[in-house]
């Protein structure tokens, strides 16, 4: 998770893998029974929506912000990191240790490099926690909610032809 936080997302890692994007990390669990729950990073079969053009519209209006929203917030990320005194790739191996605890014995981590990071990681929570509700805005500002935006993100991951459609729209 600490590592996707400086990963950003792409419009391709969004549009081809699902991406990061918190907005689709927000939709609410549930659905049918029986449903089969996204999985992150991977494709799944949507279920079947006819996309209209405007659809495609407010879809790649909400790409643009959420970018936006995204990239400023991995800046405030990175800031906050450096304030700590930690580089990128410090703060990485730290959070990949972490979680892998074959890691944890190859990488020293002093008890004030522990709590530098810590820090860092609760501010780059509330950071990402703000982003999060910025972005869940931006879509409800272009007329979808995020279910819609979900649903239109998963089409358009499956049909090579509304992926250049939207491409199309993000270049205009």
């Amino acid at each position: 998770m600490l590592k996707q936080l400086l990963a950003g997302s792409t419009l391709m890692g969004l549009l081809l893998f699902g991406g990061a994007s918190t907005v689709s990390a927000q939709q609410a669990p549930g659905g049918e029974p029986g449903a089969p729950q996204p999985q992150p990073g991977g494709m799944q079969e949507a279920p079947q929506m006819d996309v209209t053009e405007s659809d495609l519209e407010r879809f790649a209006i909400a790409i643009q912000q959420i970018q936006a929203i995204e990239q400023q917030a991995q800046a405030q990320m990175i800031e906050v990191i450096e304030a700590q005194g930690l580089t990128i790739e410090r703060f990485n191996e730290i959070a990949q240790s972490q979680q892998d605890p074959n890691l944890q014995a190859e990488v020293n981590v002093s008890n004030e490099e522990a709590q530098v990071f810590d820090q860092a990681v609760e501010r780059i929570s509330g950071i990402r926690q703000e982003a999060e509700m910025e972005m869940e805005t931006a879509v409800q500002q272009e007329g979808l909610d995020v279910q819609e935006f979900n649903l239109i993100s998963q089409a358009v991951q499956q049909d090579p032809s509304l992926q250049q459609r939207v491409m199309e729209m993000l270049q205009n």
